[in-house]
């Protein structure tokens, strides 16, 4: 018997902000991306909201960025109060970042999943099938099988309406949600790390958006009678509290219309002036999927981890799922790699996310102290010695990396966006020279060489070479450092070339022509044979 024709080459379910980015991001390298999503409708009401740089960054590779930044409100500083109200200290996220992006943004999501529907479906090659959910998953030695039933949305929920539809695809890629079918048709458990709390979200409309309340743009209320995570804005319009649910109370209770709005009386939000637009218990986790991968199945998003909200790093977290997941994917599909690749997915992504939950925890457990006395003695302890240190996101140290070297300078840590000259105007360098693999150059020799160690491989991965100085150079490809961006990130990293993913992450770096043709060659053979060790690691890059 023959096998099936393969439909696609892949299967995404789920059409949240991770499937959207997935699909936009293998949509623009040509691929045949196919989303199934169970809801008919998008969700009308905000759940996450917040981005930092980064993800900015990933939506200006798919077009949105400017878009985006219309909608949203950059957030310059998130402030700690104590009780009373009164500040604790405050986190500035005003200075200049990596990616040339404000440092953090608060949004209003379904502006956002507007904005990601339209990058992916610009793509004609992606198709986006809403009303079906994932019912059956068979994996085959050259594709998967998918089995999907039709459903109807209704004020009552989703209900089944007779219809199945089945496709195959080279992978299917489960950005399904934290009960996602695709994680456990896998067979793929979740690593516990035993912090979960719920919380009352309440959104309001503004019926003025300038309206004078008085609490921080973005912050926390270390209130011990009931901590408070607080939004001023949720992008133009809106205002979000995130009241944590206390011993002994009834959940329904506290989400009642008249809780709500017996809770914001103190900021002077009423009914007058403002519109209850979503109350509801959220109870967050902290669980890690113990793989990403299970043959042609793959996890993304929350189907593939859950963090507590305090660093507002779940959505992010997905969309670097995506990122990371894009550029592999693609290679995979085009026979420049083979499958393997997807194992350094697995442990790059689950080694920061598990980092990253690892710091959210220990911040709530600090945020979240209910025992006045102990509240006290922490409010006391800030005043007297500042606040505890809020370790930065941590940088890839395992996974497609190249050579350790001492303390590694750029590698693994995320790639540096500035201000380019060209053409006599001041952008972004992605916007003029794309986010594939680049190899950024801090002289013209070791461009020259560079190019020549490519073209010898030319056909087997296309890289970017790129030379950046402070002053105009008759040299093909070159820019100019426009405020001395660049200059600063080869100083910091003692390097004189930085190879860059196309996640925007460093693969490695250089000081010599003879390092710059061991780099390229090492970062080439390693396509070839993802899983051989990288050299000087002595293992290998699962």
């Amino acid at each position: 018997m023959n096998a099936p024709s393969i439909d696609l080459d892949v299967c995404v379910v789920g059409y949240g902000p991770v499937g959207q980015t997935l699909a936009a991001l293998l949509g623009r390298k040509g691929w045949k991306v196919g989303v199934y999503e169970r809801w008919e409708l998008p969700y009308p009401l905000p759940r996450a909201g917040h981005v930092d740089d980064e993800i900015v960054r990933v939506l200006q590779s798919i077009g949105v960025a400017d878009l985006f930044e219309v909608r949203a409100v950059p957030a310059t500083e998130y402030d700690w109060v104590d009780g009373k109200g009164d500040l604790l200290f405050r986190i500035d996220w005003s200075k200049p970042t990596t990616s040339s992006w404000r440092s953090d943004y608060i949004f209003y999501q379904p502006d956002l999943e507007a904005l990601l529907s339209q990058a992916a479906e610009a793509h004609e090659n992606v198709s986006v099938h809403r009303g079906w959910e994932a019912v059956g998953l068979e994996q085959h030695e050259d594709r998967v099988e998918v089995t999907f039933r039709g459903g109807t949305q209704d004020g009552h929920g989703w209900e089944p309406n007779g219809a199945t539809t089945t496709v195959h695809a080279r992978y299917v890629v489960g950005a399904d949600g934290a009960n996602s079918f695709v994680r456990k048709a896998a067979g793929i458990t979740w690593d516990d790390f035993g912090f979960s709390e719920t919380l009352s979200i309440v959104d309001v409309r503004l019926h003025e958006p300038d309206l004078k309340i008085a609490m921080p743009a973005s912050g926390q209320m270390c209130d011990p009678e009931r901590p408070v995570t607080l939004f001023r804005w949720l992008a133009r319009e809106h205002a979000r509290w995130e009241f944590m649910l206390m011993p002994g109370e009834d959940p329904a209770e506290l989400v009642g219309e008249a809780s709500c709005w017996s809770k914001l009386e103190r900021w002077g939000v009423t009914p007058e002036n403002a519109t209850l637009i979503r109350r509801t218990l959220y109870t967050f986790n902290s669980l890690v999927a113990h793989d990403f991968v299970a043959g042609r199945a793959i996890l993304a998003g929350d189907a593939a981890h859950l963090m507590p909200p305090f660093l507002g790093q779940g959505m992010c977290s997905g969309i670097r799922d995506a990122a990371n997941l894009a550029w592999k994917l693609d290679l995979v599909l085009d026979g420049t790699t083979p499958d393997d690749i997807l194992e350094t997915y697995t442990r790059e992504r689950r080694d920061h996310v598990r980092e990253i939950t690892r710091i959210a925890i220990t911040l709530g457990a600090v945020l979240c102290e209910t025992d006045p006395r102990k509240a006290a003695a922490r409010d006391a302890a800030i005043r007297r010695d500042g606040p505890p240190p809020v370790p930065p996101l941590p940088a890839l140290t395992t996974g497609f990396l190249g050579e350790a070297d001492g303390d590694s300078g750029a590698r693994g840590r995320l790639g540096v966006q500035g201000l380019i000259v060209h053409e006599d105007r001041v952008r972004r360098f992605d916007d003029v020279a794309g986010s594939g693999w680049t190899l950024f150059c801090a002289d013209r020799a070791l461009a020259e060489d560079a190019r020549r160690v490519r073209d010898a491989a030319s056909g087997f991965v296309g890289i970017n070479v790129v030379y950046v100085s402070r002053a105009p150079v008759d040299f093909p490809g070159s820019y100019v450092d426009f405020d001395g961006t660049y200059d600063r990130w080869f100083a910091s990293s003692n390097a004189r070339a930085i190879l860059v993913r196309p996640d925007f992450y460093t693969y490695g770096q250089a000081n010599t022509s003879a390092e710059v043709t061991d780099l390229l060659t090492e970062m080439i053979g390693r396509l070839r044979n993802p899983l051989d060790a990288a050299p000087g690691t002595g293992r290998t890059a699962r």
